[in-house]
Order: C-alpha cells, then structure tokens, then sequence
C-alpha cells in the first residue's frame, strides 16, 4: 500500500503533536486567565470553520465551567447571523489551521472598527489575518499539510485543550503528562496501519447506509470523521450524537444500517453502548470504537489512554476509514478534485 502525501500526514501526526506540547508556554494566558477572573468579559465566543471548529468541541465543554458564558458558533453563521452580539465586553476566540478561511477574513474586516475586549487565536500560520489581528495567538506547530486536515486537527485539538484547561482552572500539568502518554500510544499505532486499514476492511463488509456516532468530547471525531470521509474518501458518512440519533434517525435501524459508535466518557458510555445493542437488535451493524475489546460487539480499538486526552484518538479509526474508503472508490486517499486547502469562497 503506497504511502501518499495525505497517508504521510496522518503517520507524522505524533512528531507535530509532539512538537507543539514541547513548544506550548503556559505563562502567555496569564494576563487573559487574571482578567478573566476579574469579570471584564461578559461572554466568550468561540468559532471556527470545519476541522478547526470540530476540534474546539472539547475545548467549548471544558469552558462551560466558568461564570462567563462561552457560545461557540461556526464562523459562516457568526458573520452572517450573529455579529452583533461581538462587543466591547467579548473574548473572541478565533481557530484557523490556514488563518485565511473566507468567512473569518469577512469578519475581522467587519470588525475593524468595532473591536472585541479581546482577540484569542489558534492558527498554523503567523502570517495571516486570524493571527495578525489577535491579541494573542498560540501557533499550533504542525507544519505543512498536503490536503484534508490530519495534523493540523490533531494539533489544534490539543492546543485548543491547553488553553481552555488553563483558562477554565482545571489541570493542564497532568493534561500535557496524559497527552505525552497519548503521542507513544498513537504511535505504535499507527505504526501498524496497513494493518489497521485490513482489519477495518474485513469488519465492515459492505456498506449500504454508515454513521459515525458519539457524545460528550468525542463530538469532534465524530464531525471530522464524517467531514473526512466525504474529503478524503469520497465517501457521504454522517456523523451526529448518539442522543440526536434517538431523536427521529433510530428508524433508520435495519439490515441495510452500519454505525461506528464512539465509547466515549465512562459518564455516558453505558448509554451508547446501549443505542448499540438497540440497534443490533434491529438487524443493524455497529462497530464499537473502545480502547478495550467490547464482548458484545465487533471493536476497533483505540489507544488506551486518560479520559482527559481520548478524543486526540479517536480520529484515527475514522482517518483509516478514509483510506479504506479511497481504496474502494479507486482514489488516492486525500487527493482533491473539486476544492483547494484553503476556502477562499463564500
């Protein structure tokens, strides 16, 4: 199996994440945690577009924590719908891989004249617009990128983890050790994906209708895999929570029905565990994404690691996915045809 520009990011995925844990300084939120604590802002806004939005999920609960509300809003509908809740009292905190996504470009230039109390950034590039109009900025490290998101994800996630632990006052000492344990464990799986890719071939057979389920953190896996898939696999794989799916797509439970489902926090796993078994009993097939061997159902096992750094893992089932996918379609795995990196166009 030929290593590709996108297969080659996904493997390089523990150096860069290692890199940026190694280059994070705690000591550049000080000023931000202390006005924070103060009550200076009366909200924060945390947005993004695609994976650099779908990686501030864990992020945007850890924040729920705090007195000072934090609503996160893709940037599309921000600009178009909710700019003006951004006033002279909002931390702004915007997240780009690329820093020059259209829809965040609009909206700095819109709001030149009406400023933010402060602009918080994370981006992979300290040349660009998210990063030259903040405040302060948390580069990312995690180099160049040949197409869909893999490090640039990954790294953004655990950056975006940092900070809020830092800002929200939980632990971030032991949060750097869990994530430095993570790196070793992703490590020695990806060096066995070939292996990784067959196995998922050979578990799910063919596939009619697919889904990709979780809660809680797990919710920006689950975004990003079913984005990647559609980006790097061709293929249209829905990804939603377990409780939406409850809601209404539970009729889609038959013979002709596949879903990954995310174990996930150990407060919640029973439930998905039981949406499982549920639709199992429909007929369905579920593949059960666990750092242990379900006895009830087919797993794809993730590195074992703390609760605190699970959802950096969980993409890797569902980026092996893509692969199998590209595979199946006849595509190299990642390689564009109809868009460019960056999304230049509303």
């Amino acid at each position: 199996m030929p290593i590709t520009p996108y297969i080659s990011d996904i493997l390089a995925q523990p150096t860069t994440l290692r890199d940026s844990i190694d280059q994070f300084d705690p000591s550049r939120t000080e000023e931000l945690i202390a006005r924070i604590k103060k009550g200076d802002f009366n909200k924060i806004v945390l947005t993004g577009m695609g994976s650099s939005h779908y990686a501030a999920y864990p992020a945007w609960l850890t924040m729920l924590s705090l007195t000072t509300p934090t609503i996160s809003v893709n940037s599309a509908e921000l600009l178009h719908y909710g700019r003006e809740m951004i006033d002279g009292r909002t931390l702004l905190w915007i997240n780009s891989q690329s820093g020059f996504s259209v829809e965040i470009v609009r909206l700095l230039e819109l709001l030149k004249n009406r400023r933010p109390a402060f602009q918080l950034s994370m981006t992979n590039n300290s040349d660009s617009p998210v990063a030259q109009s903040a405040d302060l900025v948390f580069p990312i490290h995690a180099g160049s990128e040949a197409t869909v998101s893999t490090k640039t994800f990954t790294n953004m996630m655990a950056t975006l983890m940092l900070v809020s632990a830092q800002l929200a006052g939980k632990d971030w000492k032991t949060l750097i050790i869990s994530m430095q344990k993570a790196i070793d464990g992703m490590e020695n799986y990806l060096a066995y994906w070939p292996k990784k890719v067959m196995e998922l071939d050979a578990l799910l057979g063919n596939i009619d209708q697919l889904l990709i389920l979780g809660r809680g953190a797990s919710m920006g896996a689950v975004w990003q895999g079913s984005l990647i898939s559609k980006e790097a696999g061709k293929a249209a794989f829905e990804g939603m929570s377990v409780a939406d799916f409850r809601h209404g797509p539970m009729e889609l439970a038959s013979p002709r029905l596949t879903l990954l489902i995310m174990q996930g926090a150990a407060k919640t796993s029973r439930l998905n565990h039981a949406l499982a078994m549920e639709v199992v009993g429909c007929g369905g097939k579920v593949l059960w994404i666990g750092d242990q061997p379900n006895p009830h159902l087919p797993t794809l096992l993730i590195p074992e690691v703390e609760e605190n750094v699970r959802p950096l893992v969980e993409i890797l089932p569902l980026q092996m996915l893509t692969i199998l996918m590209a595979q199946r379609n006849g595509l190299e795995p990642g390689k564009f045809r109809n868009i460019t990196k960056v999304t230049t166009e509303e």
